[in-house]
């Protein structure tokens, strides 16, 4: 592939999409900001291959990722043969975000939480994929982004189960052992998964053996239980790596046995008392909460969460930015509201597009300085 891509930005794709801006590229495949057509446009990503001897291929096995679905993948919209210059390409859409986890190590590694809520929907999308007869084929940090409220994993890189590996681009670190000369499998997820671990857990991949035949070294210090993951992922023989069902076995705690209550001479301790709110009889004599004590002091708001998800975990990488929008309580309806309407960040400044079907009830407290948004007011 070329190394003057930049060139091309402002140029439009088949006469659908625009190159806003060029993302990045390898020695096989090249990414660029681009827009849908629609009256809102939306940022989506468009990623050109060379059209080689296998372009009939590729673009039937894009055609058939195009159907995957589930919450935790990235869309991909299958895209054709188009021509950039003199080379002759194909060319592949999907969601976009401004970041990707990958970025995010640059700066710091995840904590033990981060790493177990990032493993959690990262196994589910992938025992997805291996359900409909794929296998990812290059799990890595900067393939894991986040879009709304969910982490997605790109998908354009499946390969059907069963087949030989294709030569599209060259072995990395995230490849197993056996990538030049196995047929694709599920085990080889299960390699790029272990690498991946011990990256988002130390920002470093394990490092190889001094014996060509011994399993990589994964850092003791890492905590339990992705320790033993860890080291079960990356055993260089494929049949001894655990599976994903094994793996989501291992991420669940043990439950914590609950003894029953102590007898003594035919009696039971006394169960714990419990605090109730201020009651009063109403004037049917049912008891009810007192009006004047249940919602003392709790103060509720219309909020919607910043879309900037990267920006807002960098203290906490599930923490989701609370915009609020005005004031309201415990039991009124969300406002009417004719279409989509923008609203500006207070923390990080980005301004995004937002639906009534986003705007969230939230109990939280709120400086003096709030200024309610237009349509809350």
């Amino acid at each position: 592939m070329r190394d003057d891509w930049k060139k091309f930005e402002g140029q439009v794709v088949n006469k659908l999409f625009p190159l806003r801006r060029f993302l990045g590229s390898t020695n096989y495949s090249a990414v660029f900001l681009t827009q849908s057509g629609h009256a809102q446009p939306k940022n989506l990503a468009i990623k050109f291959i060379n059209r080689g001897a296998k372009a009939d291929w590729q673009a039937s096995l894009f055609q058939r990722a195009s159907k995957l679905s589930h919450p935790n993948l990235l869309r991909l919209l299958p895209g054709g043969p188009c021509k950039l210059g003199d080379m002759d390409l194909l060319f592949v859409v999907m969601e976009y975000d401004e970041q990707d986890l990958g970025r995010v190590l640059s700066n710091r590694p995840l904590s033990e939480k981060e790493a177990r809520e990032t493993l959690g929907p990262l196994l589910d999308a992938l025992s997805y994929v291996h359900s409909k007869g794929f296998a990812h084929s290059h799990i890595k940090p900067s393939n894991l982004m986040a879009i709304g409220d969910h982490l997605k994993l790109a998908c354009d890189t499946v390969l059907p189960l069963g087949e030989p590996r294709p030569d599209l681009r060259q072995v990395d670190a995230y490849d197993p052992p056996e990538a030049d000369t196995e047929l694709v499998a599920v085990s080889s997820d299960v390699w790029s998964l272990g690498v991946t671990l011990v990256e988002i857990l130390t920002q470093h991949a394990p490092t190889p053996s001094q014996e060509s035949q011994a399993d990589p070294i994964v850092p003791p210090t890492l905590p339990q239980p992705f320790l033993d993951i860890a080291r079960q992922c990356l055993r260089r023989n494929p049949s001894l790596r655990w599976t994903t069902a094994q793996i989501e076995a291992c991420l669940k705690p043990a439950p914590v046995p609950v003894a029953a209550p102590q007898v003594t001479a035919g009696v039971a301790e006394p169960a714990p008392t419990l605090v109730a709110a201020p009651l009063v009889t109403g004037s049917t004599g049912k008891v009810t909460e007192s009006a004047t004590g249940v919602w003392q002091d709790i103060h509720y708001y219309w909020v919607v969460l910043c879309r900037n998800y990267f920006f807002h975990m960098r203290q906490n990488l599930f923490f989701r930015h609370r915009i609020p929008l005005g004031v309201t309580d415990p039991f009124s309806p969300v406002p009417s509201l004719d279409g989509p309407f923008k609203v500006r960040c207070d923390d990080c400044g980005k301004t995004y597009s937002y639906k009534r079907s986003d705007v969230r009830r939230y109990e939280q407290e709120i400086a003096g300085s709030f200024t309610p948004h237009p349509l809350f007011r």
